[in-house]
């Protein structure tokens, strides 16, 4: 085990109450200008820099709003104040609270843990302070949906926990930054509309993934591999001992193995020619119109020239990198498989598996090669 990943496991377990806080970064994909939040369960007050403390009752609106690098706030009934950071503490033993973004106007969201806001460029940085499992349940719902076996849920929270501490590992324990978007993994807060996804993660509390040498692994998963999944290297470059191409039937007539799309011959040719493949004649045109991908490539060829598939895909703004395709009068119809980057765990493929009464180490142990589920509240013990 390396020691900055013990050292990792050592600054966030606390022996005398087992609570595993982490902080994320909420809405920041959004430049959030003002915001209400209000308890919806528990005893919240907040405190400010400059020592003062507002008490919060169930359901008490208050509001913030950005002005230059400070916090103006208010409640329904009088202005608070002008602040630089502000903390909210729940003192029960479950405490929750509410978000609605009101500039600019976002959906509400709900949220275990403490909160803190400060800002950063004339807009606010929201930080939830919350138990790994309590951000793991909300993980897995919003990366997976409410619908799923619960065998898979268990293998998604393991996953989901893996992929966490690894990035907490790689940036470092006192200055990393996870947010909730899908750089890092989707959370958009409590885990609200299936109880069984909060089982499955207390089930699986503390099991992470590590490599046969007993480093984490970068957890890398999909929506559907189409029936094939990718070597890393295809996708990253690096090569790892664990995401490796393997066949993927369980990810075969899902809803999303199949799909097609289209785009305009003369917009493709266009496309080839900025990327550096220079048709010279009739013939070259014609040949670019056909490609065929009957297993997963990495490059689309053409003589001594190649463009990667992940550039066509993301330029296109296709499902995948694995898609074929051939002209329809001044189209081109692409036919593709998959959904996603297709490294590493195939979700539908992993619900399938489930349906067919596979256990959540049977398919992490599928899509995972040479490695190993741990406990990591035992190594630190």
């Amino acid at each position: 085990m390396k020691i900055s990943f013990l050292f990792l496991l050592l600054l966030i377990y606390n022996s005398t109450c087992f609570a595993y806080i982490i902080k994320v970064d909420l809405f920041n994909q959004f430049l959030i200008k003002t915001l209400v939040i209000s308890p919806i369960e528990g005893k919240y007050e907040f405190t400010t820099e400059k020592g003062t403390v507002h008490k919060l009752k169930r359901n008490q609106i208050t509001y913030f709003t950005v002005v230059g690098d400070s916090i103006s706030a208010w409640d329904s009934e009088q202005y608070l104040g002008l602040f630089k950071t502000i903390s909210f503490d729940g003192s029960a033993r479950q405490n929750a609270f509410k978000i609605e973004p009101s500039f600019p106007a976002l959906s509400s969201r709900y949220y275990e843990g403490n909160l803190t806001l400060t800002t950063v460029d004339q807009q606010f940085r929201i930080t939830n302070w919350v138990d790994i499992d309590s951000y793991l349940a909300g993980v897995v719902e919003a990366e997976s949906g409410p619908n799923a076996p619960y065998e898979f849920y268990k293998s998604q929270a393991v996953i989901s926990r893996t992929y966490l501490m690894e990035q907490i590992s790689r940036q470092g324990t006192v200055d990393y930054k996870i947010g909730d978007d899908v750089n890092h993994q989707v959370y958009k807060g409590m885990s609200l509309k299936n109880p069984l996804i909060k089982q499955a993660v207390a089930h699986t509390t503390g099991l992470i993934i590590v490599d046969s040498v007993n480093n984490l692994i970068t957890a890398a998963f999909h929506s559907n591999s189409g029936g094939q999944t990718l070597n890393s290297e295809d996708v990253w470059l690096k090569p790892t001992s664990y995401l490796k191409t393997i066949a993927d039937p369980f990810s075969l007539e899902q809803r999303n193995t199949e799909w097609k799309d289209s785009i305009l011959v003369d917009e493709w040719f266009s496309y080839l020619e900025t990327n550096g493949i220079h048709l010279v004649d009739d013939v070259a045109r014609i040949d670019n119109l056909f490609f065929e991908q009957p297993l997963r490539k990495k490059n689309y060829v053409y003589g001594n020239d190649t463009i990667p598939l992940k550039k066509i895909r993301q330029d296109f703004r296709l499902r995948s990198t694995w898609f074929s395709f051939k002209p329809d009068g001044n189209q081109i119809i692409i036919s593709g498989k998959g959904y996603g980057h297709g490294v590493g765990l195939s979700q539908e493929g992993a619900m399938q598996m489930a349906r067919q009464n596979y256990s959540f180490l049977d398919i992490i142990y599928y899509y995972y090669k040479n490695v190993k589920v741990i406990d990591y509240r035992q190594v630190v013990k």
